[in-house]
C-alpha cells in the first residue's frame, strides 16, 4: 500500500486534453470494473469526459505514484448559460444559482484506483485542483445512495443543497457546494 507522502500530482488543462484521454478512460474502466451502471461504460463516460475537456477552462490534477496513474479530478467553471442548478430540488434562491463564469467551479469527476484508496490519495487530489482555483465555491454531484462518499464530502467541508436528476437516465444525485473563499 502506498502513502499519500509519495504521490507526483500533475496539472492539465484544454489544451492537454487529447494527450490525457486515455489515462482518464482506463483509470474510469478499472474503478468501474462490474459495475452495473449504465452510464459508466467507456463509451458513455467518454462522452463527458470530451464534453468537460472541450471547456477551454477544463481543469485536471492526475496522480501517479513512480509513474503509475493513481487517480485524478476534473472540472471546470460553470459559465452564466448552465443549467446545472435547473434540475435541483428544493429549488434554489436566485441569487445562489446566479452564474458568472467565474463563481462556482464544477467538479465533475474524482476517482481513485483501489491500491490507493484509503491512502488520503483523493483528498490529497482534490485539494490539488481546487487550491489554485480563484471561484468562490465548488460544486458536485454524487450518487444519493452512496452514502459513504457523501459523508466523506460532507467531512471535507461541503454541505448538501439539494438533490437532481441532471439528464435521461440519470440516477438520482445529491448537489453539494464548498465555500473555497472566506
Amino acid at each position: 500500500m502506498t502513502t499519500h507522502t509519495e504521490l507526483d500530482l500533475r496539472h492539465y488543462g484544454h489544451a492537454d486534453a487529447e494527450s490525457i484521454r486515455e489515462s482518464l478512460l482506463d483509470i474510469h474502466d478499472e474503478v468501474y470494473e462490474g459495475s452495473d451502471d449504465p452510464l459508466a461504460g467507456r463509451d458513455a463516460f467518454a462522452r463527458f469526459v470530451d464534453r468537460w475537456s472541450a471547456n477551454k477552462e477544463f481543469a485536471c490534477v492526475l496522480a501517479y505514484d513512480r509513474e503509475q496513474p493513481v487517480g485524478y479530478a476534473y472540472g471546470a467553471p460553470l459559465s452564466p448559460a448552465t443549467t446545472w442548478w435547473a434540475n435541483v430540488t428544493p429549488r434554489l434562491p436566485g441569487a445562489f444559482v446566479v452564474e458568472t463564469g467565474s463563481r462556482t467551479f464544477a467538479l465533475s469527476e474524482l476517482m481513485v484506483r483501489t491500491p490507493w484508496r484509503g491512502t488520503g490519495a483523493a483528498r490529497r487530489i482534490h485539494d490539488e485542483l481546487l487550491t489554485s482555483r480563484r471561484e468562490q465555491r465548488a460544486t458536485l454531484l454524487v450518487h444519493k445512495d452512496h452514502t459513504k462518499v457523501r459523508a466523506l464530502y460532507e467531512s471535507w467541508g461541503y454541505t448538501l443543497v439539494g438533490e437532481a436528476v441532471p439528464f435521461e437516465d440519470a440516477p438520482q444525485l445529491c448537489a453539494m457546494v464548498l465555500p473555497l473563499t472566506s
